[in-house]
């Protein structure tokens, strides 16, 4: 149950010696620095939130410096460490005394660079480009000199909200390469400084390469909107944290009533979705831009004198309330770890799960018939151990089904570990009763060796796949927690998946049912990839066999080359290319919409197609050596297709950019552009070798609606040998389906009144007629008879296929309309 968040935002403000003193300063804290930990902060292997609030900017002071006397900055920060804030958020670099001052009360600071940017520059091109990249690097060296080395200073921010419209006009490639170079500039200065971007939602599109963290301005009143657009920007962030460095509400415009309320909704929002922190803009009222005093806005917590306003009561609650804080109750949540010889992994494994502070948690280690030290391991840690006879993950998976007691049970692998906030942003996500499963990222250790790292940047390891920034296709088994009722309300898991398959199969069982599958971006664990070459390829070949097993079980959800054909984004590939396909932006009537998001990456569709073809090359290469003594031009294809190999390869050795901290670069870009090339094949004989089980029972939903019915025909047209396929969401037609692919039916439906179905059907080429209209002119040119004997023959089966289709849709239509209805 949600606490109500307004009465300690109108709780009368007290001086701070008559409040809850601050929490006392850790000395030995100061000298730890913050460092990133995958979407989270971490202060001495804690996790660390920013707490904080904007300062400034000011008018300038006698020594030309853009702040308060020292005097008026001791008595601000007294107040901000009173609050129970932590960080303070500065515009310009802050002098030595400044620095001191935080460091005495215990204040973080995330400093921002001033200088002549795209702003200033009155012309565009090159050499504009030079002339701000040269004042960002005096800007950047001024700064290193009293800020590097210093554990206060969170992290340095190479600019702030550049204009739209002067990223238009200048290229967004050449601000995302300045402000890259910049970051660049901080790590070559102190590698231990975080070096950051403060963006907004207007060039929300920018990527800048080698951030720490990610940090944007948002300025939404409303909580609902505010929370799914903090969704959609920790989808953007990626594997990095995402801190909000601006947001807040004008008292002079709505009332300090109305600031304190907004203020304390919005940090609720933050909180629960997981978000690495936030700064409160802005501290005070008396803030000055280009020399002249800003009035008549009123964000600041504090008037000009520096009297409280009840803003800064909602920001005190929200720096002194942790996770737990923000429910009455929390649901039970049992962590089932699933291992079978995982004894090296086991400790830390365990240790992770049992350390976290959430109220209602049980864990529970399920061994299947592990020959080593396994369960010796668990029994040194406060958990529930139950041994099992060898059996498959899947069928150890149920047993950790049946013997937990929690409304949740979280399934983490042997060879991961959770973060310690990891309970809460699961059960976060499971608040909406249509959510029967959820789940998070999965991140690689950082202090792995270098194949673990290679293998865990490569292609086929368990990632999610988003439908939207907080709803998913499928999340993969090693971080997966299920509503119990609604997994045992199916059958739990199929105990045939004994080594991988079964999380794809459960996620798809659910979502037939009628349930949605979560995903929380902050509930993270770090999971270990295979540390071999052979491991890896072992692991996929054993991938590529429970791919066609459910393939079996779900034939409407594969295609004609048996690979699965997700409805939703996979998580990972728009970062291969960041350079070579630029995102497709909405900007609205002459670039003027307030947020301008990406509408499409062509990376998400160029390298999952790229992948699904490498395996072609194989028989490509056979039958051109075949047809080689017969037919000379069997030497060109075969050899086509060893260079489209090759040349695939070395574009995926050259385009995965190794982290900034990888200590050896080049050979890790050679391990993982030869895994590239190597995944899809052992994948491929995997899935060759491998025989599909039955068909899951089909789960007919007598909802009577267009969507049940159109899911039920893609099922049954499956079961009739169909290839399937659902358009993109721009397109006029509902459900494609082929038998050979020379011809496609397409299928438009509607539904009038309750329930009085109407569909139509139109035949069109399919994905093959090119090619194979292609081939027939070719062999036209060199033997005229052969060519007309193919392009005939091809015209004939076209033609059969387009009848067949047409009677065969209609049928199906019919009968499921009468099934569903």
């Amino acid at each position: 149950m949600p606490r109500q968040p307004a009465a300690a935002a109108l709780a009368p403000f007290a001086p701070a010696t008559e409040r809850e003193p601050a929490k006392s300063f850790s000395h030995d804290q100061a000298r730890l620095r913050v460092v990133p930990d995958g979407n989270h902060l971490s202060l001495g292997g804690r996790p660390f939130r920013v707490r904080g609030v904007t300062y400034g900017s000011f008018a300038t002071r006698h020594d030309g410096q853009a702040f308060p006397s020292a005097q008026r900055v001791r008595s601000d920060f007294a107040m901000i460490a009173a609050a129970g804030l932590n960080t303070v958020r500065t515009y310009t670099v802050p002098p030595a005394d400044v620095l001191g001052l935080a460091e005495e009360f215990g204040l973080r600071l995330l400093v921002g660079l001033h200088y002549e940017d795209w702003r200033s520059v009155p012309e565009t091109g090159r050499r504009a480009r030079r002339r701000i990249l040269d004042a960002g690097r005096r800007a950047v060296a001024s700064a290193m000199e009293c800020c590097a080395g210093r554990a206060s200073v969170i992290a340095l921010s190479v600019g702030n909200e550049v204009p739209s419209d002067l990223v238009r006009v200048h290229g967004s490639g050449a601000v995302e390469e300045t402000l890259s170079r910049l970051v660049e500039e901080v790590h070559a200065a102190d590698a231990g400084m975080l070096a950051t971007y403060c963006n907004y939602p207007t060039t929300e599109y920018l990527q800048v390469e080698g951030q720490d963290l990610i940090c944007f301005n948002v300025f939404l009143e409303q909580p609902e909107p505010l929370r799914a657009y903090l969704r959609r920007l920790q989808v953007i962030s990626g594997d990095l944290p995402l801190v909000l460095t601006e947001m807040g509400l004008a008292s002079e415009v709505h009332g300090e009533v109305s600031q304190a309320r907004a203020i304390d909704r919005m940090l609720y929002a933050v909180d629960e979705c997981g978000c690495a922190g936030a700064t409160v803009f802005c501290w005070t009222d008396d803030w000055v831009v280009a020399g002249h005093p800003v009035e008549g806005w009123g964000f600041g917590l504090t008037h000009r004198d520096r009297s409280p306003k009840l803003a800064l009561n909602a920001v005190t609650a929200w720096a002194r309330r942790g996770l737990a804080d923000l429910r009455l109750r929390w649901p039970r949540v049992s962590v089932v770890v699933c291992g079978y010889n995982a004894q090296p992994y086991l400790d830390r494994c365990l240790a992770s799960a049992v350390a976290s502070d959430y109220p209602a948690l049980d864990v529970l280690y399920c061994d299947d018939g592990s020959t080593d030290d396994s369960v010796a391991a668990a029994r040194r840690h406060p958990v529930t151990v139950i041994e099992l006879p060898h059996q498959g993950l899947a069928a150890t998976r149920n047993a950790g089904l049946e013997a937990s007691s929690g409304e949740i049970v979280a399934y983490l692998d042997a060879d991961a570990e959770c973060h310690p906030e990891w309970p809460y942003h699961l059960a976060l996500s499971l608040e909406d009763p249509v959510v029967a499963a959820a789940g998070g990222p999965n991140l690689p250790f950082t202090n792995a060796g270098l194949v673990e790292r290679a293998v865990a940047a490569a292609p086929g390891g368990p990632v999610h796949v988003l439908i939207r920034d907080d709803r998913a296709e499928h999340v993969p088994g090693c971080n997966m927690a299920v509503r119990r009722i609604a997994v045992k309300g199916i059958g739990g898991f199929h105990a045939p998946f004994v080594a991988a398959g079964d999380d794809v199969d459960i996620c798809w069982r659910l979502l037939d049912s009628g349930h949605q599958i979560g995903f929380a971006a902050a509930a993270q664990v770090r999971h270990h990839a295979r540390p071999r070459v052979r491991a890896y390829l072992r692991q996929q070949r054993t991938y590529g066999a429970a791919e066609r097993m459910v393939c079996g079980r779900h034939t409407h959800r594969f295609n004609r080359l048996g690979q699965s054909r997700w409805a939703g984004f996979i998580y990972g590939f728009p970062r291969l290319l960041p350079r070579l396909l630029r995102p497709v932006v909405y900007h609205g009537t002459f670039g003027s919409a307030p947020y301008q998001g990406v509408l499409r990456r062509p990376a998400e569709s160029v390298v999952p197609l790229a992948l699904a073809l490498l395996p072609l090359t194989v028989p490509l290469l056979l039958l051109g050596l075949a047809l080689a003594p017969v037919w000379r031009p069997g030497l060109a294809v075969s050899g086509l297709a060893a260079a489209l190999a090759a040349a695939f390869g070395a574009a995926m050795a050259a385009a995965v950019r190794p982290d900034r901290r990888e200590p050896s670069p080049m050979a890790f870009r050679l391990l993982v552009g030869c895994l590239y090339v190597a995944q899809p094949l052992v994948r491929t004989w995997g899935r060759l070798r491998a025989r599909p089980l039955p068909p899951t029972p089909s789960a007919r939903v007598w909802s009577g609606d267009r969507v049940s019915w159109l899911a039920e025909t893609e099922r049954q047209l499956s079961r009739w040998g169909c290839a399937c396929r659902r358009p993109r969401p721009d397109a006029e037609f509902d459900l494609e389906a082929s038998l050979v692919g020379l011809a496609v039916c397409r299928v438009m439906t509607a539904v009038a009144w309750g329930w009085l179905p109407r569909f139509r059907t139109r035949v069109r080429p399919g994905r093959l007629a090119l090619p194979v209209l292609a081939v027939g002119a070719v062999l036209g040119l060199a033997r005229p008879g052969v060519g007309a004997a193919v392009l005939a023959g091809a015209g004939a089966v076209a033609a059969f296929e387009a009848w067949q289709l047409t009677r065969l849709v209609r049928r199906v239509l019919i009968r499921t309309s009468r099934e569903v209805g």
